[in-house]
């Protein structure tokens, strides 16, 4: 009996051991078939692969990116926007690097930034797909109508980082951190723009020029923070009762009372205000301004308030 029980086991461990072999010497990727008696291509693990090599880390318009749930992008930027509940445009794409958090000994400061692929996941935006354009922004949620008055205040500056600002040849030069724009499709009606070649402007009016803004740079190697500068508004979307004003660090530097501020051609009533990085693209040309792949649009918030008026 004895000799029989000790047949059994080393026939047991003749047929598992090949088993065993074959099992831990399968290739990455491959798992052993018991019906078989092969390697073969296990699909659990390329699916999980896949999804933890790719998920989260890629652009559909070239790029990286780590992916941030839109309602943390939310909370963190509302440690800075207060006034009104706001909201990402829909169908962007929202990254790890299109918003920071930074605090500052007492200070919170929110830093948006944009880089390669960033914008609307749409087959509509092909200028972003293209890679000559970005785009990340936050909006209000309660859009603003027509004769209705708001104000909105807040201090921005460039990055150190903010490369896209250097002053190459045949480069595009300008991106929006604020915008009024209509619903449905047409220009939107006040915007403030950094502009590499002037500074940082609104309806026209020049805030802040290049050399106080940090705009111009002369190589890819970051210089220095931008100064801080206040910027208030006030604003009314109508076509003959509207005003603009602005103020720079407190100081009134536009008042336009009971004018056109939309255009002729703006047929919508309501209006939604957009803040964060858009940068436009020169249309109609075979070969329009490019911007470098390597290209980050940065800026910083601090106490940012809107109300209606």
């Amino acid at each position: 009996k004895r000799v029989y029980l000790i047949s059994c086991v080393v026939l047991s461990i003749l047929l598992i051991s090949p088993v065993t072999i074959w099992a831990d010497s399968c290739p990455e990727g491959q798992k052993w078939n018991d019906r078989t008696g092969d390697c073969v291509k296990d699909r659990t693990s390329s699916s999980k692969n896949r999804s933890t090599t790719r998920k989260g880390k890629w652009h559909p318009y070239g790029g990286t990116c780590e992916d941030l749930k839109p309602r943390e992008a939310i909370s963190l930027a509302s440690k800075i926007i207060s006034g009104e509940p706001f909201r990402l445009n829909r169908g962007a794409s929202v990254c790890k690097h299109n918003v920071e958090l930074i605090k500052n000994n007492d200070e919170q400061i929110l830093k948006i930034s944009a880089r390669l692929g960033d914008g609307i996941r749409s087959s509509d935006w092909s200028d972003i797909k293209k890679g000559n354009r970005r785009r990340f922004e936050f909006m209000f949620v309660r859009e603003i109508r027509i004769n209705t008055g708001f104000r909105l205040e807040y201090s921005v500056r460039v990055t150190q980082d903010n490369t896209f600002l250097q002053v190459p040849g045949n480069q595009f030069y300008w991106f929006w951190i604020t915008q009024l724009h209509p619903g449905g499709i047409g220009a939107s009606v006040m915007v403030v723009k950094v502009d590499r070649r002037e500074g940082l402007l609104a309806f026209d009016h020049v805030i802040q020029d290049t050399t106080g803004f940090g705009a111009v740079k002369t190589d890819y190697t970051p210089e220095r923070f931008g100064k801080w500068v206040k910027i208030t508004i006030e604003f009314k979307p109508s076509r003959k009762n509207g005003f603009r004003r602005l103020w720079v660090d407190d100081q009134m530097v536009v008042e336009e009372n009971n004018v056109q501020t939309i255009w002729n051609s703006t047929t919508s009533k309501t209006f939604s205000l957009k803040f964060g990085i858009y940068q436009g693209i020169e249309s109609g040309g075979k070969n329009p301004p490019a911007i470098r792949n390597d290209d980050q649009q940065s800026i910083q918030f601090k106490d940012f308030h809107f109300k209606r008026i």
